[in-house]
């Protein structure tokens, strides 16, 4: 047993000599082509925040970038890297490429990780995401990633790019403002009309809903019921909102206000709907109302009337 064992031993020795005098004599190019130590990174993103569509603007994403690392061997590998087990190796994690309308930055790019002989070596870093007002929406973006594990002994170095894609949510986001003025004087037998340009802030083709939600009473208001503009900070619409007052008999001296609502909607998706917005108009009816001329023709039949029974009257006499 004792023999067996020395024997074992002494192979041992003799092929740990054999394999340093190899790596002494061989450049380190040929020695590392023997044992082909091979350095490997993968980066990705996961979980359900990376699923989700990033709201343009007013969210700041906070992503977890899993980095994994491992060594590959060759034939005659296996032994050279468990020399290897426990040495550190720098990466470095970089941001290369975003679309114009994104800005990204990772928190810490440099990692020390550690040779596993016949396993992985696991970190993480985090990425924060964000997209301006012009990022198309549910189009799909994308960030370039380069990897790179520095070398170390015969461990080769590494260097890779790698793509994580992601979704820029709809923000339904309009611009309403009147074109003329918000206050109108007009007589009670007049009408009064309000242009409303509404312009598109968000990043898709959107359909505006207006609506009348506040007009005093005997008053009428009428608004155009849906404009549709198209995607981009230049396409705008207009709209009308026409106020009729009270024409009652006599005189008029009021002051009234109406309001309106408009709400963004995604063209192509009605589930997708923005937050309601309000604008109120002050309208001025004064003046003297005249009865219509329905009742002009009954008054004067009135007086006709009482002219021809009058005249009778003072015949009899």
């Amino acid at each position: 047993m004792t023999k067996r064992f020395k024997t074992v031993k002494a192979s041992i020795v003799t092929g740990i000599v054999l394999v340093s005098v190899i790596v002494a004599v061989l450049p380190t190019t040929s020695a590392g082509f023997i044992f082909n130590l091979q350095s490997v990174v993968t980066v990705s993103w996961a979980g359900a925040e990376a699923g989700k569509p990033v709201v343009p603007r007013g969210e700041l994403r906070i992503l977890t970038l899993n980095i994994t690392y491992y060594v590959t061997k060759g034939f005659f590998g296996a032994g050279m890297l468990q020399a290897y087990s426990g040495k550190q190796i720098v990466i470095t994690i970089e941001i290369t490429e975003t679309p114009s309308w994104c800005t990204a930055n990772i928190a810490q790019g440099t990692i020390a990780a550690i040779v596993v002989p016949g396993g992985k070596y696991y970190a993480s870093t985090t990425l924060t995401l964000q997209v301006a007002d012009d990022a198309p929406a549910y189009g799909l973006g994308s960030i370039k990633v380069k990897a790179t594990a520095q070398a170390g002994g015969l461990i080769k170095g590494y260097e890779n790019d790698f793509t994580l894609s992601f979704i820029p949510d709809y923000k339904p986001l309009i611009k309403p403002s009147l074109l003329e003025t918000n206050t109108k004087e007009i007589g009670p037998m007049d009408t009064a009309t309000f242009p409303i340009n509404i312009q598109n802030l968000g990043n898709a083709r959107t359909i505006v809903y207006l609506n009348v939600v506040s007009v005093p009473k005997d008053w009428v208001a009428i608004v155009t019921s849906q404009v549709t503009l198209e995607e981009g900070s230049d396409s705008s619409a207009t709209a009308y909102l026409v106020v009729k007052p009270q024409k009652g008999f006599g005189y008029h001296d009021d002051q009234k206000t109406i309001t309106i609502s408009l709400q963004p909607v995604k063209a192509d998706d009605s589930t997708k709907k923005g937050e309601i917005t309000y604008e109120t108009v002050l309208v001025q009816s004064r003046g003297f109302s005249t009865p219509g001329f329905e009742a002009i023709t009954f008054i004067g039949a009135l007086a006709i009337l009482f002219i021809i029974m009058t005249c009778i009257r003072k015949r009899k006499k």
